[in-house]
């Protein structure tokens, strides 16, 4: 991959890193909390079993671990499928969400610095928040006013 094409995908690098970090840590521990909360569980059953009175070589504790060793294995494959999955989609929001904030940052301050022939602002196709174009449209022509500037 070219040094321009990663420039394209990561728009707004540090936001849409950022973003992706906090989408991991929110599957991570939602994912880490189902494993705990399971993990409890059978500890609970376990200790039923040893209230029981059951030995400790009873078919029931091997089911148990059995059991447990089936969850542990599950929920690695789900956290592997899940995290893809994640990573894709938080890359993609935050590729719609970095570019209209990177565009506009960058429209704005070239309307502020005073350059001339700047057209009205536009979003890609697609991009979250389209009503940013009026915003700041709006905004632009009321700084273009206040300076003196015609509207292009």
């Amino acid at each position: 991959m070219t040094e321009h094409r990663r420039r394209h995908w990561l728009i707004y690098r540090s936001f849409q890193l950022r973003f992706m970090a906090y989408m991991l840590v929110a599957s991570l521990a939602g994912i880490s909390l189902l494993y705990i909360t399971n993990l409890l569980y059978f500890d609970a059953v376990q200790e039923m079993g040893a209230d029981l009175g059951l030995h400790e070589s009873h078919p029931y504790f091997s089911f148990i671990e059995a059991q447990r060793s089936l969850l542990l294995k599950a929920y690695l494959y789900l956290a592997s499928i899940d995290f893809v999955l994640l990573m894709a989609f938080s890359f993609y929001l935050s590729y719609r969400i970095a570019g209209p904030i990177y565009k506009i940052e960058r429209y704005i301050a070239a309307a502020a610095g005073g350059q001339e022939g700047l057209g009205p602002f536009h979003l890609r196709a697609g991009d979250f928040f389209p009503e940013i174009e009026l915003i700041a449209n709006k905004a632009i022509d009321e700084l273009r006013k206040a300076r003196g500037l015609s509207n292009d």
